[in-house]
This record gives structure tokens, sequence and C-alpha cells, in this order.
């Protein structure tokens, strides 16, 4: 897997035969061990993934890779998962991706805070890995129908 120059991001996955194409998923978070977690899930079922340590990595791997769905934290450093959603919804290239927050930060006022800026979907940390899975599929699937 190769790393970024900051040395913030990381490409993983794995390209599998399908019978229809899986999103590509952009994954934030300040915790390495969460991100590379998912990392690892996510390709070991196929999905081309790319991961982002901090809001700032997140941004430019979003621009460089176009990912399908990006999956962000929202108590990171520097930029935080709410300013960092600001940014994609707001990005030409970006603004109708699939945007769902992992957080450990899920209470009312966050949940609402997300809704704000445009969130599709809010997961309270720790995510089960089926009801993750499942909701990308199907809040992709119906942003890619016509």
């Amino acid at each position: 897997m190769a790393t970024s120059g900051s040395n913030h991001a990381r490409d993983g996955g794995q390209d599998s035969p399908s019978v229809a194409p899986l999103p590509s998923i952009l994954i934030v978070d300040d915790s390495h061990d969460s991100a590379n977690t998912l990392c690892s899930l996510f390709g070991a079922h196929g999905y081309k993934t790319h991961v982002a340590y901090d809001g700032l990595a997140a941004l430019e791997a979003a621009k460089a890779h176009l990912p399908d769905v990006i999956l962000l934290d929202l108590g990171m450093p520097e930029l935080d998962g709410v300013h960092a959603a600001r940014f994609f919804r707001e990005d030409e290239q970006l603004k109708n991706k699939v945007l769902i927050a992992v957080t450990g930060h899920a209470d009312e006022l966050h949940r609402s805070q997300c809704e704000a800026v445009g969130f599709d979907y809010v997961f309270a940390k720790p995510a089960a890995w089926e009801n993750l899975k499942s909701t990308i599929d199907r809040l992709w699937s119906k942003r890619k129908a016509p």
C-alpha cells in the first residue's frame, strides 16, 4: 500500500471482479487503528479504499481519488469532520458523494450539525460492520440511480 508524501493518507483495497461494481470509499479517521481496520474490512470485500488520517489530508485525497463514498470521523484535530464535510458539499466534484459520519460524537447536537452540513447518515462508534456495509450500499445505489 502506497502512502502520500505527507504520510497522512494511504491507498488500499483490491481489484476483484463482481457482478455490480462496488463504490470506492475514502475512510477518514485520526485513529490509525480505526481507519486501517475499516480499510482492511472493505478491501477484503472488494471495495477500492483510500485512507486519510486528518481532515486536511481527506480534502487532498478526496480531490485526488474522487471516491463514491466518504466515511468521516467528526472529532479530528486541525480540521474536524463537520468542517471537512462543508468543503466536500461546496466542491463541484465532491458535492454529490455519499457522506457518512462514523463518530464517537453521535449525540443530538452533533447529529443536528451533521444534518445541517449535508451528511447522508451518522453512525455512532463502534459501527457494526453489516449495518455500515448495507447502509453504504443502499445510499450509494440510490445516489447512482438515474
